[in-house]
This record gives structure tokens, C-alpha cells and sequence, in this order.
């Protein structure tokens, strides 16, 4: 359950930076559609989203220690 919603979080955080690529490329078409502050926004939010899946793939669940006998 844990991977899923990591993967989720990840795959949310790529649609968001596809989407502020996509707003960045038609401001430069047309200057002063995308307001600075909003994509800076946008940006510290995917990163966030993406950090928080890359965290949660990466913790690991009560385990046992491997047994040496």
C-alpha cells in the first residue's frame, strides 16, 4: 500500500512539473501570462511531492533482522 501511494506522489509531482513546463513554453510565446511567483510555487511543490514519495519508497516496514545461523 505504502509503494502505491509513493508512486502516486511521484507520478503527481512529474504531471505537475510537465504542466509548469507546458505554462513556461506558451509565456514564452505570449510574456506575462505565468506569474514568477506562481511557478516558483509550483516548482517547490512538485519538489516536495517528489521527495515525499522518493521518502516513502525508501522507508522500510517492521522487519526482522536476517537470521545468522
Amino acid at each position: 500500500m505504502r509503494q502505491r501511494i509513493a508512486c502516486s506522489l511521484i507520478f503527481a509531482a512529474l504531471s505537475v512539473i510537465s504542466a509548469l513546463v507546458a505554462l513556461l513554453l506558451s509565456d514564452a510565446m505570449a510574456p506575462g501570462r505565468v506569474p514568477p511567483l506562481l511557478a516558483f510555487w509550483g516548482a517547490c511543490g512538485a519538489g516536495a511531492l517528489l521527495v515525499g514519495g522518493l521518502v516513502l519508497l525508501e522507508q522500510r516496514g517492521p522487519q526482522p533482522l536476517p537470521h545468522r545461523g
